[in-house]
């Protein structure tokens, strides 16, 4: 018996270590405490990576719908703004039609009294003039003198009464043409003014249609507050950054020049002495001169900027070369051709949707046609090519003393350097994929490092 219990004790002994029952507790206290393979934590890499991405993706998404939103509504604004002036300038039309139509009739008016005066008067010469008209005819008063001085006298005064009457009746008839004229007019210009009428009445529903889709836009985009001024905040460090640029390639142009002046004076009196003695007749030629042909380009652009040079040859250019731009002021080209629209005016002016924000433009922005080409406005040299974040390619060209600046080129067809004229062509303007190939160059015009209003500069 007692060996019989043995081995059932024996028996569960063993099933007490056996495999099954022995390694299930070990397992589990391997799956909470085992490393991380480096397959899964490449895998959590790549899905924290992915994720990463997508974030990024919606950012980058919700800026370029923005942008394209904001686009949208500065070239909505540009329209408001044209149908607007489209609006004032009919109505004053009106008005002008108004005062020409009152004009016109109180002329005629004028003329009508003034004909029936001629009438009036002219009946009244025929019946007290006429020479015994219901008695004799010409010949029987002529002839009824009593001598030849007589006679003569009646004839002369028959003739002079013949053109009298021959001139009343063309004065009358020249009146009546007259007034039949003048209505003629009047009734042009009531037309005219019915026309302008309708034409005002179309573009004040255009202009309402238009008020009412940028409100609406204005309303969509004030429910994207945050993202919006993340939006104007990367738009104005954008700005700022192609302001310090210029500003930058300015001061060294400036200093690079100032440098160029004091060698070309340095030179200049060197030479001078050894010149004057031997013919001062002459002196004044050689000391052109006395610098190589290669330095003609360094001198003539020290020339050009250096307004503020003490010597009287260099001033007189600078003066004359800015003069002459300056001189053209209000009737420099365009900086492109064709059709247009300013979407973003010069200088600072308030947000069209964030209220109490002020934004701040160095140029105008101008929307034109996908494929327009940006052109000189005047004669001058392309002093830097550069690129910039947000603008593209930038070219700056000089006039004297005076830059025009082109922002946001896809392709430059100038280069360095080079001497370009009113209206050759510089390149073409970038037309942007992700905003319905939007086309929108950026124009500036400066004296020096001084930002001016271009639209005062251009026609």
């Amino acid at each position: 018996m007692h060996r019989i219990l043995r081995v059932i004790l024996l028996i569960l002994a063993v099933a007490a270590v056996s495999p099954d029952g022995v390694s299930a507790p070990p397992k589990r206290k391997a799956q909470q405490s085992a490393p991380r393979t480096a397959d899964k934590i490449k895998k959590e890499q790549l899905n924290t990576q992915r994720r990463i991405t997508e974030t990024s993706d919606r950012l980058n998404t919700t800026g370029r719908e923005l942008k394209r939103q904001l686009n949208n509504l500065n070239s909505l604004n540009a329209d408001i703004r044209q149908q607007d002036a489209t609006v004032r300038e009919l109505r004053t039309r009106i008005d002008s039609i108004g005062n020409a139509i009152n004009a016109t009739t109180d002329s005629i008016a004028i003329l009508e009294r003034r004909l029936e005066d001629m009438r009036a008067a002219y009946a009244h010469a025929l019946r007290q003039l006429q020479p015994s008209a219901g008695h004799m005819n010409a010949f029987a008063f002529i002839f009824s003198s009593d001598s030849f001085s007589e006679a003569y006298s009646r004839l002369r005064y028959l003739n002079r009464f013949s053109e009298w009457r021959q001139r009343k009746a063309a004065d009358i008839t020249a009146a009546i043409g007259n007034i039949s004229q003048q209505r003629q007019h009047l009734t042009g210009l009531r037309h005219n003014q019915d026309m302008a009428y309708r034409q005002a009445e179309e573009a004040r529903q255009k202009l309402t249609l238009k008020q009412g889709q940028s409100e609406e836009m204005v309303k969509n985009l004030r429910k994207q507050d945050s993202q919006l001024r993340a939006e104007l905040s990367r738009q104005k460090k954008q700005a700022e950054a192609l302001d310090r640029e210029l500003d930058r390639i300015i001061t060294a142009e400036q200093e690079r020049i100032a440098r160029q002046e004091a060698e070309r004076k340095k030179n200049s009196s060197k030479t001078a002495p050894k010149n004057a003695p031997k013919n001062t007749s002459k002196s004044a030629p050689s000391t052109p001169a006395s610098g190589s042909s290669a330095d003609a380009s360094d001198i003539s652009a020290s020339a050009i900027a250096s307004a503020r040079a003490e010597t009287r040859t260099a001033a007189e250019v600078s003066e004359a070369l800015s003069g002459t731009f300056a001189q053209n002021k209000g009737r420099l080209m365009f900086p492109v051709s064709g059709r247009y629209k300013i979407v973003r005016q010069f200088g600072r002016q308030p947000h069209p949707t964030q209220r109490h924000v002020m934004t701040d433009n160095s140029g105008i922005d101008i929307e034109v046609p996908t494929g327009s080409t940006a052109r000189a406005v005047f004669d001058g040299t392309v002093s830097a090519i550069f690129r910039q974040d947000g603008f593209h390619t930038i070219i700056m060209l000089r006039h004297g003393k005076y830059l025009t600046v082109y922002a946001g080129l896809a392709t430059s067809a100038v280069r360095q350097g080079q001497k370009v004229k009113a209206g050759q062509q510089l390149g073409t303007i970038y037309s942007d994929p992700a905003d319905d190939n939007r086309t929108i160059l950026h124009f500036e015009v400066r004296d020096e490092r001084q930002k001016l209003n271009p639209t005062a500069w251009v026609r």
